[in-house]
């Protein structure tokens, strides 16, 4: 029996995404090399890196180049307006990344996930120019516009498939290591302009009782923070009720510090991806030799 084939399923996430490095490291640091490869978003990125044969070291380096002026140039608004930004600049630091590859060149199969407007269903790509894929993968709907591809109008991959499991064992996986980066609900710090409560209170008439004691933790939130988390809760169901359904072989979550990373500010992210992708190995060496691996 030949060894098992590895593969990675990355998610959508963000800054996170950038822990997704983190993760590759770890693991080409205990000789594990995966050889079949699917991302949504920013693990479309990353993992399309990986298997085009990008360098870890020029993929950190291409993260963490990014500052505030070079991630505020990229959502520069547009027209059409069927999304903030067009994605020019993103395209532009894609294509850096990609150059003109195919998946034809890629040195392992891989796939980025989108979703397809229309349908609302996940829309796989495995074919045609690299840099098409991983930008339909990582329109985020409101914020880069939609990419008309295969005939099909794609937004982000994930609003319908945001860690792949199911993509990387049609692509031929025996053991799957899924990199789970998505935001918990419970850790976004919500806030916003102080909750005043009714009229007569908000004029002092009123006396202070105990009810109004309540007051004090409540706000009103702007209407960002309302659409972010609505998305983050939406994500974290949705994978959670995927996981549930077909599970990965090991799960990797990096465990963000309190100062979570941002575009500008991704290497707590990496190192964070690292120390996952380490804790993670004892429980990748049983898959792997359960798999008939050597693990």
């Amino acid at each position: 029996m030949g060894n098992p084939v590895v593969g990675l399923a990355l998610s959508s996430g963000g800054a996170r995404g950038a822990a997704h490095i983190g993760v590759l490291r770890a693991l080409a640091e205990e000789g594990v090399f995966p050889q079949v490869v699917a991302g949504t978003s920013m693990g479309a990125y990353v993992g399309g890196g990986y298997a085009a044969g990008v360098s870890l070291d020029d993929l950190e380096e291409e993260w963490r180049s990014t500052s505030f002026l070079s991630a505020a140039r990229a959502l520069l608004p547009t027209v059409p307006w069927s999304g903030w930004t067009s994605g020019g600049e993103l395209v532009r630091r894609l294509r850096r990344t990609f150059g003109d590859r195919t998946f034809r060149e890629l040195e392992r199969p891989f796939a980025a996930v989108a979703t397809d407007l229309e349908s609302g269903l996940p829309y796989t790509i495995t074919e045609g120019s690299v840099v098409d894929a991983v930008r339909a993968s990582l329109s985020v709907p409101g914020l880069f516009t939609p990419v008309w591809l295969d005939d099909r109008l794609l937004i982000d991959g994930g609003v319908s498939d945001p860690l792949p499991v199911r993509v990387v064992r049609a692509l031929g996986a025996d053991v799957v290591i899924a990199v789970d980066v998505l935001v918990d609900p419970a850790e976004v710090r919500l806030s916003g302009l102080p909750y005043l409560g009714t009229k007569d209170r908000r004029m002092n008439i009123a006396e202070t009782t105990h009810a109004d004691l309540s007051l004090a933790r409540k706000y009103h939130p702007a209407v960002f923070s309302v659409l972010f988390q609505m998305s983050t809760v939406f994500q974290r169901r949705l994978c959670d009720l995927a996981l549930a359904a077909e599970p990965p072989d090991v799960r990797v979550r990096p465990q963000f510090a309190a100062d979570p990373p941002t575009y500008s500010h991704v290497g707590c992210a990496i190192e964070a991806g690292f120390e996952a992708g380490r804790r993670a190995m004892p429980a990748i060496r049983r898959a792997l030799a359960a798999a008939g691996g050597s693990g």
